[in-house]
């Protein structure tokens, strides 16, 4: 009998404790017990739920670029124009919001999204395994090469020919990097714009401008007189343009890559392409690109 009463004591205290503890577990805030993959990963739970403030305030903020056409302008009656443009009212029907266009440069794009004053950057903007670091990144939506805009009669005629030679290129863009890759010993002029780049060039500041190869055909299309320009020489790198999200958001970026293979897979991409670079355009290119979606 006197080993009966302790194992019954012992019981009681135990059933007791855990009651205690199921009503501390009751009365704690859930909000107060961290998730695994916050405490993995804290950035997560500060920038999570893009998706969700959009929907909620109707409105998608994208940065674009002023004075990259055929991608992104302000037309002559002050409208966001261009295939960025109009790629950006596309996503924002397909998330059922309305866009807003921020006019942004290309060494400020990144810093805004991060900052929280745009949702997306839709500027001409290439992925790079440096912005990786700072941004997320969508689908490629299409892919140029960088090139040289020269005057008609200048002896360069290629990227090998720029040895001491004056190039303009625009800060904030994979131009720098790419010409100092191919033309280490050419001498490099920053400019803050593509445009700022070609006054350089008609300037004498600079004997090339380097940048992507349809804005320098643009460039060249749209002067008083072409012919005073040519392109020079081949492309020298592969520019995949993307739209830029902020990170650690998944599900924004997935669905933000779903709008996109929408517009692939429907034609529309294809219909953008040919407004503004295709048949129907004053470039008359053909399209030489395939955005990589996965299957159904």
């Amino acid at each position: 009998m006197k080993f009966i009463v302790p194992f019954c004591f012992t019981l009681m205290l135990l059933v007791l404790g855990c009651d205690k503890d199921k009503q501390e577990a009751r009365e704690t805030p859930p909000e107060v017990l961290p998730s695994q993959s916050a405490i993995r990963n804290p950035q997560s739970a500060i920038v999570s739920g893009h998706l969700a403030r959009i929907t909620e305030s109707k409105v998608l903020r994208i940065g674009i670029k002023a004075d990259a056409p055929p991608f992104c302008f302000v037309d002559k009656d002050g409208n966001p124009n261009g295939f960025d443009v109009e790629l950006g009212h596309r996503l924002a029907r397909g998330l059922g919001v309305q866009p807003v266009f921020v006019t942004v440069t290309s060494a400020e794009r990144i810093e805004k999204l991060k900052k929280g004053e745009i949702d997306v950057i839709i500027a001409t903007m290439t992925a790079t395994r440096k912005r990786a670091k700072e941004v997320d990144f969508s689908l490629p939506y299409f892919q140029d090469h960088q090139s040289l805009l020269v005057k008609a009669d200048s002896p360069i005629q290629s990227y090998r020919d720029l040895a001491g030679k004056k190039v303009a290129a625009q800060e904030g863009t994979t131009s720098i990097e790419n010409l100092k890759t191919v033309a280490p010993d050419a001498a490099v002029v920053k400019v803050r714009s593509i445009a700022d780049g070609f006054a350089k060039l008609n300037e004498g500041e600079a004997e090339a401008l380097t940048g992507d190869g349809l804005q320098l055909q643009a460039l060249r299309t749209n002067a008083a007189d072409p012919n005073q320009y040519r392109i020079a020489g081949e492309g020298f790198s592969v520019e995949s343009y993307v739209i830029g999200l902020p990170q650690n958001d998944s599900e924004f970026r997935a669905r933000i890559d779903d709008i996109l293979t929408e517009i692939w897979t429907s034609g529309v991409w294809t219909r953008i392409f040919n407004k503004w670079l295709g048949p129907e355009s004053k470039y008359n290119l053909e399209p030489q690109f395939q955005m990589p979606v996965l299957p159904p």
